[in-house]
């Protein structure tokens, strides 16, 4: 007979969403099990920088530090005829498509794109779950689900042992990648190209070339003469890949490219003959566009890849996928807990199904594949149609239950509303809360280091009333809801003297953030009792409007 346990969350995937998922539950203080078929973390090189947002929630779990150590400023691109040729020529191109704006430092504390490769932060992240007391499985799959109105029963197998178990959680939560096994369960159809017309080849492979390297270890190198035409990107001191692009169209095919003359190639690429090459896996791969009509089936709930899959030509694959789990973490805890209705999580698929669908369009074209495709790819999105990247990043405005705003919803040819540039981001309900340095203690930190896992009221100097409603509201509602002064002897100094201006607010209003750190509502009036109004305004966020 099978053993059987209950856990609030299942989490099917241990890649960068589920393993962030798995962390932000645990900082709402909700456990979860975690499985993955992989024997271990991955160590391709793959998913190579995080931008700002991502670092952000890394920074909300008292992660970014290790994250910041774990890797190096944004990665460069090279082409070189050989590995071990001394003349190289960089592309600024690439740098410069990455660039947001001249002065990021208004826009958030940390760097705008930072390189840290799946192959690195996957052990950080792994190590932190365990560390914190999370529950995570590799070698181990799920088998089977089935789902009711009471929750999900899974099957799970220890790929080791071949040991079954079923597990009765609340949710599952499928981050089970691009070709979600979960999401083909549900018969979720998707949109999008699907499967594009390009053929690539990952070749992985171990050589001591620790002093070829040196200089480049966060680097991409296109390898580019006749007969051969790669990048080259770096695991470690002893191990990388060799991405080939091929060519049906040209009589070209996967078959073409045996263990041997893939060796061959990356002998040729890296130019040093004496050099031992030893290939350890061929991988063929197609990039895909799609995004699940639905990211929610009852109680399963689709993240990352199984939601919103995108070629990595602009690198926002796995950041939108942490970024997605962000806005999904607090919601299912909020439910789980019995603070809010289960339509809360229905906003999980109003807020993030347009921000995934864009960033996966937007995709379909970037500065550093184009050296490769040689523009083959310039029709999938006309330049036209191309957005700033800081709109995919954190211009976009959420307009859900979980947003109360007064504001006119307009039109957009997106299906999105978008903010242009950085300065436009001004603490809009909906809008991620802007960033600016405080002082709280004698230390200097930012608005987003007030974001813990709590919902968080900020108001002025003279804002006592709406702190002492915010503790009233937070024991009625059952909720973790923190509320800060911010002014000359207040709860918080403001090193800027520009807080009103940069949040959108009056001296006696109020704004309220999310704990995805997301505005949920403002208002520059301050009533004589404000409890009732935050009482309603909070209720109506967690969607239980009956205790409005």
């Amino acid at each position: 007979m099978m053993t059987q346990e209950h856990v609030p969350v299942l989490i099917v995937g241990a890649g960068a969403a589920g393993l962030t998922l798995s962390l932000l539950l645990r900082q709402q203080g909700i456990s979860s099990v975690l499985v993955e078929r992989r024997p271990d973390v991955s160590w391709y090189p793959r998913a190579r920088n995080l931008n700002f947002r991502t670092l952000e929630v890394f920074r909300g779990l008292g992660l970014e530090a290790e994250v910041i150590a774990a890797g190096s400023p944004v990665s460069r691109v090279f082409r070189k005829d050989t590995l071990a040729s001394p003349q190289r020529e960089e592309f600024p191109a690439v740098e410069q498509a990455l660039h947001i704006m001249d002065h990021p430092e208004t826009l958030t504390p940390e760097p705008p794109i930072w390189y840290c490769p799946q192959s690195r932060l996957e052990p950080l992240l792994r190590a932190s779950v365990k560390q914190r007391g999370g529950d995570v499985r590799y070698h181990t799959e799920l088998v089977s689900f089935t789902q009711d109105s009471q929750g999900v029963t899974a099957t799970i197998r220890d790929r080791t042992t071949g040991t079954s178990s079923v597990l009765h959680a609340d949710y599952l939560a499928a981050c089970d990648g691009a070709h979600s096994r979960i999401r083909e369960a549900l018969s979720v159809k998707a949109e999008g190209l699907g499967v594009l017309d390009e053929y690539y080849l990952f070749v992985y492979f171990r050589a001591e070339w620790r002093d070829l390297i040196r200089g480049y270890e966060a680097d991409a190198i296109l390898i580019d003469r006749p007969g051969i035409r790669g990048f080259f990107l770096i695991t470690d001191a002893d191990r990388g890949m060799f991405l080939i692009q091929y060519a049906p169209s040209q009589g070209e095919s996967a078959w073409d490219y045996t263990a041997e003359r893939c060796k061959e190639l990356v002998e040729k690429g890296i130019g040093k003959p004496e050099l031992a090459v030893e290939i350890l896996g061929i991988e063929h791969w197609q990039p895909m566009q799609l995004v699940a009509e639905h990211f929610q089936q009852r109680r399963v709930v689709l993240v990352g890849d199984a939601a919103h899959t995108m070629p990595p030509k602009l690198g926002l694959g796995a950041n939108t996928a942490i970024q997605s789990a962000q806005n999904l973490a607090w919601k299912l805890a909020a439910v789980i807990g019995g603070q809010a209705a289960q339509e809360l999580l229905s906003t999980y698929q109003t807020e993030r199904h347009p921000v995934g669908l864009l960033a996966s369009q937007q995709s379909l074209v970037g500065p550093a594949a184009a050296l490769l495709t040689r523009g083959s790819d310039d029709d999938l999105l006309p330049a036209e149609k191309q957005v700033p990247l800081f709109s995919l990043i954190a211009g976009y405005r959420y307009r859900s239950q979980a947003v109360l705003s007064e504001d006119a919803v307009p039109s957009s040819p997106e299906g999105i509303e978008l903010l242009a540039q950085p300065e436009d981001l001004i603490g809009q309900p909906g809008t991620r809360v802007p960033h600016l340095w405080l002082e709280r203690g004698g230390q200097r930190i930012s608005t987003l280091d007030l974001l813990d896992g709590r919902f968080v009221l900020l108001t002025g100097t003279g804002g006592t009333a709406w702190r002492d409603a915010a503790a009233a509201v937070a024991e009625h509602l059952g909720i973790a809801l923190a509320a800060y002064r911010i002014g000359a002897g207040a709860d918080l100094l403001d090193l800027e003297n520009g807080w009103q201006a940069k949040m959108g607010m009056s001296a006696e209003g109020a704004m309220l953030v999310r704990p995805d750190g997301f505005v949920a509502w403002r208002t520059d009036t301050s009533p004589p009792n404000p409890e009732p109004k935050l009482r309603q305004v909070m209720s109506s966020i967690l969607c239980q409007r009956q205790q409005a």
